[in-house]
């Protein structure tokens, strides 16, 4: 039982790391020229659900 409880915080958590892994990879694509800031704040939003 204790398997099924853990699972949805383990999977939020594995979540979390992915959205701070794609966040980091629009900064790169910020940084390199191929978005402007406004492209990168808009999806960061979208990404955090703001």
């Amino acid at each position: 039982m204790a398997k099924t409880a853990s699972a949805p915080a383990a999977k939020q958590e594995k979540d979390m790391y992915d959205v701070a892994d794609e966040i980091r990879e629009l900064k790169d694509l910020l940084d390199d020229g191929i978005l402007t800031q406004e492209e990168f704040d808009a999806k960061k939003k979208q990404l955090l659900g703001i």
